[in-house]
């Protein structure tokens, strides 16, 4: 298998977001030039499955894969997969503009100038982000153990199926916003943040592309934690007890319940960091260009979008117009979404399952 990491496919019919948490499958097809959502299902893991992007039980995987889509009639034999950014080499980089061809062979001697890793242990691929004066292009690079893909490929092949494209993570989710129309002006800045279960990546988005990315290791798996120390009870009772809960804003409205500003108190101070976080990545990368971007907003997604008003939190703090991220806008579904887009489906926790699905021609 050749690691292809942005190049479209001719066909696909599924995404597979895979995580320690669990993994979500979608399955859209296009009639009439519309997207259609055909099938959706999520599954936890009861045992740890998945560590550092391997999947260590593939035989017990292969099996929970067959079973949902048996039990939910997709009809796929080919899907994409992702990896998080935690567990590849990102790095944005400039280059001879040069024929495609020919960067395809510059490509990897560039990043074995920045990974300790030999070229025949990884797979590389790369996307130009724009061309710059003085003959050089801006290109994004990733490379990818080819331990960890051909775990990835095997362990799915186990379940019948195929695997079309690796993505990143993240990158997955901006082909979602795309599709959403919510990054749509190439005059624009934009952030997507994708709050996963351990760890947040942070991308700065122009013309539909990442041109700065930045990952810390904060998710969903430290706010259910939280909520499992303030509360004193465990893991399962904890997530489901989320949906209770909300951050409470200055100049909200609220009832006397103790509850909610014990949940909201130990939220908070993790949304906090990842705040931080974002704030650091636009330092740092308005430090690179010389100048103060201005960010038209902020987008979040990802399963760690499990409070209410995060993207109200977001917004206060950094003073940015922050939005959740419509995982299903301008796709045709029959799911019954109610106004809280967190339950009983969470939306936002689609993005990249969608964005996945999305890859074609």
């Amino acid at each position: 298998m050749v690691l292809n990491l942005f190049k479209k496919t001719p066909k696909i019919h599924a995404g597979l977001d895979i995580s320690p948490e669990g993994f979500t499958l979608a399955s859209i097809s296009i009639e009439k030039d519309k997207y259609v959502l055909e099938h959706f299902a999520c599954k936890n893991f009861k045992e740890e499955i998945l560590q550092n992007g391997m999947l260590t039980k593939p035989d017990v995987f292969a099996e929970e894969l067959k079973k949902i889509i048996e039990e939910n009639n997709f009809n796929i034999k080919t899907l994409n997969i992702c990896i998080s950014s935690s567990n590849m080499f990102i790095k944005t980089l400039a280059l001879p503009n040069l024929p495609a061809e020919e960067l395809k062979i510059i490509a990897p001697q560039e990043a074995s100038k920045h990974i300790p890793f030999t070229m025949n242990e990884i797979n590389v691929d790369f996307e130009i982000l724009e061309t710059k004066k003085e003959n050089k292009l801006d290109v994004i690079l990733c490379a990818l153990s080819k331990t960890i893909a051909k775990n990835l490929v095997e362990t799915i092949a186990k379940a019948d199926l195929e695997v079309e494209v690796i993505d990143v993570s993240s990158f997955a989710m901006i082909k979602t916003l795309a599709n959403a129309e919510m990054i749509n002006n190439p005059d624009l800045t934009y952030i997507s943040v994708l709050i996963g279960y351990e760890n947040t990546d942070i991308n700065i988005i122009k013309n539909g592309m990442p041109v700065f990315s930045h990952n810390t290791e904060t998710g969903k798996k430290n706010i259910v934690e939280a909520i499992m120390k303030s509360f004193e009870i465990g893991k399962e009772d904890a997530e489901k007890r989320l949906p209770e809960f909300g951050l409470i804003l200055p100049g909200m409205e609220i009832n006397d319940n103790p509850d909610l500003h014990k949940a909201s108190n130990a939220a908070r101070n993790i949304y906090s960091n990842i705040a931080s976080e974002i704030q650091k990545a636009i330092e740092f990368y308005n430090s690179q260009n010389g100048e103060n971007t201005e960010i038209e907003k902020i987008i979040l997604g990802g399963s760690g979008v499990c409070i209410e008003n995060i993207d109200k939190y977001i917004s206060n703090k950094l003073k940015i117009q922050t939005e959740l991220c419509n995982s299903l806008k301008n796709i045709s579904h029959n799911l019954e979404i109610s106004e809280n887009t967190l339950y009983p489906v969470n939306i936002p926790a689609l993005s990249t399952s969608i964005g996945l699905a999305l890859h074609s021609d």
